[in-house]
């Protein structure tokens, strides 16, 4: 069986087809699930994020006009879902305030790329979500989605200087859980 092509899918989307809708949604499954994995505390959220997201993609088909910008657009759609999701269970989320974050600087390891190539993208994930709700939601949007501070500061509804903090803590927590997860005992080199 052939996969019906995308052009056909959207076009029937468009017009409210179920069949097309389904098809786009298991299409896309996969990917969507993965770009929600990074900004849920745990599948459940992840997988009501994916929903909320396929929802508003549905209702604004008739703005993709182009097949080739499917996945960015997609991708734009499930961010900003989790981004209204954070807003709407801010009160859930710990809050934490830039007093808490430790400044200090650690010596970084000189081999941090070939140690962190052994982990799994599960490992990272499990680790990610370990994170305060802040801290990941910063860490995700500045790191995979590229958003200055000032965007995430807008968009989260924190100071500029906030996001910079959840930003450094988030780098912290994470070496420090990923070099303890690490299949054997690396030292640091030396110098």
């Amino acid at each position: 069986m052939t996969e019906r092509p995308l052009t056909d899918i959207l076009k029937d989307c468009r017009r409210g087809r179920e069949a097309a809708m389904q098809a786009f949604y298991e299409r896309f499954y996969s990917y969507a699930l993965s770009v929600c994995l990074a900004y849920a505390s745990d599948r459940e959220d992840a997988r009501e994020m994916l929903n909320d997201g396929f929802l508003k993609a549905f209702r604004h088909m008739d703005e993709l006009k182009n097949e080739a910008v499917v996945v960015p657009w997609l991708r734009r759609i499930m961010v900003n879902t989790a981004i209204d999701y954070y807003r709407r269970n801010r009160k859930r989320a710990l809050e934490t305030s830039t007093e808490s974050v430790e400044y200090s600087l650690e010596e970084p390891y000189l081999n941090d790329e070939a140690i962190f190539a052994q982990l799994s993208v599960e490992h990272i994930l499990t680790v990610l979500h370990q994170l305060p709700v802040p801290y990941r939601m910063v860490f995700s949007l500045y790191v995979l989605e590229g958003y200055a501070h000032r965007e995430i500061a807008d968009q989260l509804g924190i100071a500029e200087s906030t996001s910079r903090a959840h930003l450094s803590e988030a780098n912290r927590l994470l070496r420090q859980a990923l070099t303890s997860q690490l299949p054997t005992n690396h030292e640091r080199a030396s110098r």
